[in-house]
C-alpha cells in the first residue's frame, strides 16, 4: 500500500504536473510522509493484540501478574514497534535506492530514532483505544477514523507553510507532523521546524500517550 501511494502521487502526479518543493521534486517531498504512514498504520493496528487478549482471557492473567501496568504497556508497545521498524526500514532503503538519496550512518540512525518515536507514541495510543473496545470491528472503525485524518493533516502531501491559519493550527497539533518534518529534514535538509523542536514534540507526545495507556490499561473495564 505505501508503494502504491508513492507511485500514484509521488511519481505519477509529481511528474505529470511538475510539482516541486524548493529544490526537491514532489516524489522526494512525499517520501518521508510515506515512511511515516507505514509506521503509523503498523503501530496503530498492532493494538488489535489487546482485543485478542481480551477474547481469550489472556488480558486477565496479565493484569493479575505482579508487574506494573506501565511495564505491560511498554511490552505491548515494543512488540508493535518491532513490526513497524522492519517495514519502515525496508521502505527507507527502497526510497534511498529509487530516489538516489545519499545519507551517512548518523543520518540513518536519526531516521531510525524518529521512526521509533512515531511508533512508540501511536502504539501507545492504539493500546489506549483498544482498552475501551470490545470487538475487532469497533477497534478497526475507531482507528481508521483517527488514523486517516492524522495522516492527511501531517504535512505529508503538502507544505504546511501555505495552509490557511486555522488549518495550520490543526496541523501543528498533530504529532505526526513533527515525525514527517523530522524525516524530511534528515533526508533532504528541508523542513518547517528545527530538529530539536521535532524531537521534543514527539517525545512529549510519547510520554502523554504512555501515561494515558497505562491509566486505561489498569482500569477494571479491561478485565
Amino acid at each position: 500500500m505505501p508503494l502504491i501511494w508513492f507511485c500514484a502521487f509521488g511519481l505519477g502526479l509529481g511528474s505529470a504536473f511538475g510539482i516541486r518543493y524548493g529544490e526537491i521534486g514532489y516524489a522526494e517531498f512525499l517520501a518521508p510522509g510515506i515512511i511515516a504512514m507505514t509506521v503509523l498504520f503498523a503501530s496503530t493496528f498492532s493494538g488489535m493484540s489487546i482485543i485478542v487478549d481480551k477474547e481469550f482471557g489472556i488480558l486477565k492473567e496479565l493484569l493479575v501478574a505482579p508487574i506494573s501496568r506501565t511495564s505491560l504497556v511498554f511490552g505491548k508497545v515494543f512488540g508493535g514497534m518491532a513490526t513497524s521498524l522492519i517495514r519502515a526500514i525496508l521502505i527507507t532503503i527502497l526510497f534511498s535506492m529509487t530516489l538516489k538519496i545519499s545519507m551517512s550512518i548518523p543520518e540513518y540512525l536519526g531516521i531510525l530514532a524518529i521512526i521509533c518515536l512515531i511508533s512508540f507514541g501511536f502504539g501507545a495510543l492504539a493500546i489506549a483505544i483498544a482498552t475501551l473496545m470490545e470487538s475487532m470491528e469497533g477497534f478497526g472503525l475507531i482507528v481508521e477514523l483517527v488514523v486517516m485524518p492524522i495522516f492527511f493533516l501531517s504535512g505529508a502531501f503538502f507544505p504546511i507553510e501555505r495552509l490557511p491559519e486555522w488549518l495550520s493550527m490543526v496541523v501543528a497539533l498533530n504529532p505526526l507532523t513533527y515525525g514527517v518534518d523530522g524525516l524530511r529534514l534528515i533526508m533532504f535538509g528541508t523542513g518547517s521546524f528545527s530538529m530539536l523542536h521535532d524531537f521534543g514534540m514527539l517525545m512529549f507526545f510519547d510520554a502523554v500517550m504512555v501515561i494515558l495507556a497505562a491509566y486505561l490499561f489498569g482500569r477494571g473495564d479491561t478485565t
